[in-house]
């Protein structure tokens, strides 16, 4: 027969409760994951960034949104153009990192695009201590390399949040050697959109 032991309830709360509560503050743990599913609130508290879920309200602030990137990235270089530009503005999340690598290694991971070089210290800006393009630097290279549409965005986007047609032309301007690519279509955006004076 079980022999049964009577416990006080503070104890046997205090043994439920055994670990404080922390806020979520990045991806959560796959079996919390499965716990807390739900198909209707999911698109509306989760936001998948680049494969993993993160809360939609962590992803409001530059910081919350390097933190949802860095998370995925395999090694650390600098963050450029579609994934830079997300850093600084926010909007919907990329699907694909963009990292430059100074020795150019290549990855298998099916979201990172790579890229081989350095960028002139003017065009970059730390955040966290995670290095990242610049909001002029992220949307010219959208505009060199991007799909026409995204381009197009990508300058007004920066047009948007302050940088003038004059720092956009600077920043082009240090696109040399192979990083030239598209600098002539990336020019012809720039001039044909609309600034305010």
């Amino acid at each position: 027969m079980a022999r049964f032991i009577p416990v006080p309830g503070h104890a046997a709360v205090a043994h439920l409760t055994a670990q404080p509560l922390s806020p979520a503050l990045g991806t959560l743990p796959p079996q919390d994951m499965q716990l807390l599913r739900c198909a209707e609130l999911d698109s509306h508290l989760l936001v998948d960034v680049l494969g993993s879920l993160q809360p939609t309200d962590l992803l409001r602030s530059a910081e919350g949104r390097l933190r949802a990137v860095t998370a995925a990235m395999p090694c650390r270089g600098v963050l450029l153009a579609s994934t830079a530009l997300w850093v600084h503005v926010g909007g919907p999340p990329p699907d694909m990192l963009e990292v430059c690598l100074p020795g150019g290694r290549r990855s298998r991971v099916s979201y990172l695009v790579t890229r081989r070089g350095r960028l002139p210290r003017s065009d970059t800006t730390v955040i966290n201590g995670v290095t990242c393009a610049t909001i002029a630097r992220a949307a010219v290279d959208v505009a060199r390399l991007g799909p026409p549409a995204a381009a197009v965005q990508a300058i007004m986007t920066a047009r948007d949040h302050g940088v003038s047609r004059i720092r956009l032309l600077l920043t082009l301007n240090h696109c040399r050697g192979a990083a030239s690519r598209g600098c002539p279509r990336a020019r012809h955006i720039i001039e044909s959109v609309v600034f305010h004076q």
